[in-house]
């Protein structure tokens, strides 16, 4: 036995032999003998113990313990149930073909016996406790509800009329739209513009429709893979740019997976000496807490954050007593979890002049991104692009460093026909912690370099440096300072200079300053200084004073924003913009179908009133519905004959059925489950529900189907009759033509059946047999259930 508790333990049970002559027995040993001794000469007695276990202060049960030589032995499922790890080369003895391996093998063992309960009281160091980890559930994939095809169209008008003193007025209507199919492939949209619809010569526009983007869209979230054919944009990287083209794009998308975290999350690491409970705090905010056994633990499930602070956990154990842990932590966003690839190809053609030509495509190219994250803290990209005039190839790096900073660098190659061999290279260097954060990045590039979609007679960037610097005090605020300077070939260098800070006023309130001088190409000064100034019920105050270029800005913002369900909201602003006098304001309606807004505007020149509508409108098995703006996912919900019920997404009751018990529910979650619920007290009371709510997971702006099956009709009890004159036994099954319901006969052959109409017609079950017989119902009398009956049911043997 490994200590003296542990001893005098086992000798008090071999002395007082108080499990009983049944419980012990002599056997020939099957461990090895001591240095020294004859195997042959040696008798060992080996006893089992039937005692309740505490180990560590947790009871674990009565487990039958093995005591030999002085020694005590457990089985090794008790081990494992424990969680306790027994010393490499431990010796292990079998007793009646149970393996048992000794206590004494495990650091920190020691034993105390309480000979009026029958238990032992086990204790271990928190070392040999197999480690417990606190990590994120996976996520697992939602199965995707079926997609219902639909059409939908958005809307945007707006009108707007202009005064002047010194100019004609003028006046103009324009929409913005866009037309949209969504169906089990995929979701097809199409945009356009239309520019002074009433043909208004003031407006100086020409009038005309024009498209603006037409994309096909195939998300696959069992790959969390995105294909886009059509118009679309590329993804720039580290290094590049990102252009519109039409064309092919298909490539990963981690938004398919709700609560999927693809960078990086920290690992904190402790140890309980008994079931504790575990609180995590980050940044001294409480995070989350957890219940954890004996042993090591890893928290490895922190919520997504972005660059540096301190986490903090306090470990608090049955008695009270509490550990603290503290440690530094760094992860960032633009990092990759270890193992984890991102990527995307592209291929078509570029676009130009988007928003005033609806055709306009040109240099044909493709492109290409990868990035993999090699450890939680190195992230490595690639990315070329390549037309028939031009070539690009790059590679970049992400790199946690210590000090929680992150460096990034990259080095990018260019060749065209025209220009020759080109050259860019990037470093970087941030760092972001609770109270200060500074950035730094270099970007130089060759005369000869140019981009994806960049023209080659364009001035080329030399080079670009851009830098700033935050830290936030306790009660002096936030102070931050920035710069950057920009110079290309042939030109001369810009830079500027800024700075910001940012206190608290009384409770809520906010004061803002900001200055900026701009220097070296040009020249001018700017400063501003606003108070924010929350109120209750969604109000806001601000007042602002500034002076841009020798011109002074004073005026004072009222506002209150429209609530998410229904309702108004309003803004107003009046004093001095640029030395003139200046007073606008806005009214706003938000609501079932859509929102209306109207401003206004006067300065002492010019005049103007803008007038907007927006909303959209959705056809889908049959059926149409005007709505909001269809940004989202939808479904359609279906109380079949049931009008004016209510329904919604959880206790949130959003609309209302129609006369065909059908109504349009907005704004569902893509990819996630969605809780959509009726009202069951706008139900009639005859009516029968399996269930009032349907979850349902649509895909990306797209429609599914939400039915409701309800049984309706009136209830009665019938009494059914043999041949032989007496009752139908209990357990014969009922049910109604045309209804898929069962109902069971109960004592003295009655059952009570549901949803009949005025005439039925019934079926009986029993024994392999079938009756049939009509039930008629009398008038309805509310109030009371008919009880009908003896209905002869012919042809059945008992």
């Amino acid at each position: 036995m490994g200590t003296a508790a542990g001893r005098r333990l086992v000798s008090a049970i071999t002395v007082l032999a108080w499990a009983g002559p049944a419980a012990g027995q002599t056997a020939a040993a099957t461990a090895p003998p001591p240095p020294g001794a004859s195997q042959s000469a040696i008798a060992v007695t080996e006893r089992i113990l039937p005692l309740e276990v505490i180990v560590n202060g947790t009871k674990s049960g009565t487990w039958l313990l093995l005591e030999r030589l002085g020694g005590l032995y457990a089985p090794r499922e008790a081990l494992e149930e424990w969680r306790l790890r027994v010393a490499d080369g431990a010796q292990a003895i079998s007793f009646k073909g149970t393996e048992y391996l000794p206590l004494a093998a495990i650091p920190g063992f020691g034993a105390k016996v309480n000979f009026g309960t029958q238990s032992v009281e086990l204790t271990f160091s928190a070392r040999a406790f197999a480690a417990t980890r606190l990590t994120t559930e996976v996520t697992r994939k939602t199965v995707l509800s079926p997609v219902m095809t639909s059409v939908f169209l958005n809307y945007d008008l707006n009108h707007s009329s202009t005064w002047s003193k010194e100019s004609p007025s003028t006046s103009a209507l324009g929409v913005l739209g866009e037309l949209g199919l969504s169906s089990s492939w995929g979701v097809l949209t199409s945009s356009y513009v239309g520019r002074n619809l009433t043909g208004s010569d003031s407006s100086g526009l020409p009038r005309g429709w024009l498209r603006l983007e037409t994309t096909f869209t195939r998300d696959l979230p069992q790959r969390n893979q995105t294909l886009r054919l059509g118009d679309t944009s590329t993804r720039a990287g580290m290094w590049g740019r990102s252009v519109y083209f039409g064309g092919v794009q298909w490539g990963s998308n981690f938004a398919l997976t709700p609560g999927f975290i693809s960078q990086p999350l920290p690992i904190l690491s402790g140890v309980s000496a008994s079931p504790s409970t575990v609180e995590l705090y980050i940044n001294d905010v409480l995070r989350q807490v957890a219940q954890v056994p004996a042993g090591p633990f890893a928290i490895d499930n922190f919520p997504a954050l972005s660059g540096g602070g301190d986490a903090r956990v306090v470990v608090r154990d049955l008695l009270g007593r509490e550990t603290v842990i503290t440690q530094p932590f760094f992860t960032s966003s633009q990092l990759l979890a270890a193992g984890l690839t991102d990527w995307s190809v592209e291929a078509g053609a570029l676009r130009r002049d988007l928003g005033t030509q609806s055709n306009r495509y040109r240099t044909g190219f493709g492109s290409g991104l990868w990035r993999r994250g090699f450890t939680n803290a190195l992230t490595v990209e690639a990315r070329a692009e390549a037309t028939r005039q031009s070539q690009n190839v790059g590679v970049g790096a992400l790199a946690g460093m210590p000090w929680q900073m992150l460096a990034k660098g990259a080095l990018v190659v260019s060749r065209d026909r025209t220009l020759g061999t080109g050259q860019q290279w990037l470093l970087g260097v941030e760092r972001q912690s609770l109270r200060a954060g500074a950035y730094l990045q270099v970007q130089r590039a060759s005369s000869a370099y140019r981009q994806l979609g960049e023209d080659a007679l364009a001035t080329p960037m030399k080079m670009q440096v851009a830098g700033n610097i935050t830290y936030t005090t306790d009660k002096l605020g936030t102070f931050g300072v920035g710069f950057a300077s920009v110079s290309r070939y042939g030109a001369e260098r810009i830079t500027t200079l800024s700075a910001n800070y940012s206190m608290r006023v009384g409770q809520r309130s906010n004061l803002t300053v900001t200055a900026s001088r701009a220097m070296n190409g040009a020249s001018g000064n700017s400063i501003a200084m606003t108070l924010i100034i929350p109120l209750d019920n969604n109000r806001l105050v601000s007042a602002t004073a500034a002076s841009h270029g020798g011109r002074q800005d004073l005026y004072a913002t009222a506002t209150q924003t429209a609530p998410q369900g229904t309702g108004f909201g309003w803004r107003t602003l009046a004093g001095e913009r640029q030395g003139n006098a200046h007073a606008e304001g806005g009214l706003y309606y938000t609501g079932r179908y859509g929102s209306l807004t109207g401003e206004a505007s006067a300065a002492e020149r010019q005049t103007a009133l803008r007038l907007g509508a927006s909303g959209g409108l959705i056809m889908a098995d049959g059926h149409m519905f005007a709505s909001r703006r269809v940004d989202d996912s939808f479904a359609l919900a279906e109380v079949a004959g049931y009008g004016d019920v209510g329904i919604g997404l959880g206790s949130n009751v959003l609309t209302h059925t129609d006369s065909a018990g059908v109504a349009l529910v907005p704004r569902l979650a893509a990819y996630q489950s969605n809780s959509i619920r009726i009202d069951p007290k706008e139900l009639p009371i005859d009516a029968e529900l399996d269930s009032i709510e349907q979850i349902v997971v649509p895909a990306w702006r797209s429609g599914v189907k939400a039915i409701f099956p309800v049984r309706s009709g009136r209830g009665a009890l019938l009494r059914i009759v043999f041949d032989d004159g007496e009752p139908a036994p209990a357990g014969a099954v009922i049910k109604v033509e045309g209804d898929k319901q069962e109902f069971y006969v109960a004592r003295r052959g009655e059952a009570f059946v549901t949803g009949l109409q005025a005439v039925n017609r019934a079926v009986l079950t029993w024994s392999g047999k079938q009756c049939r017989f009509d039930v008629k119902l009398p008038a309805d009398s509310k109030g009371e259930i008919p009880r009908l009956g003896p209905l002869p049911c012919q042809g059945v043997e008992r």
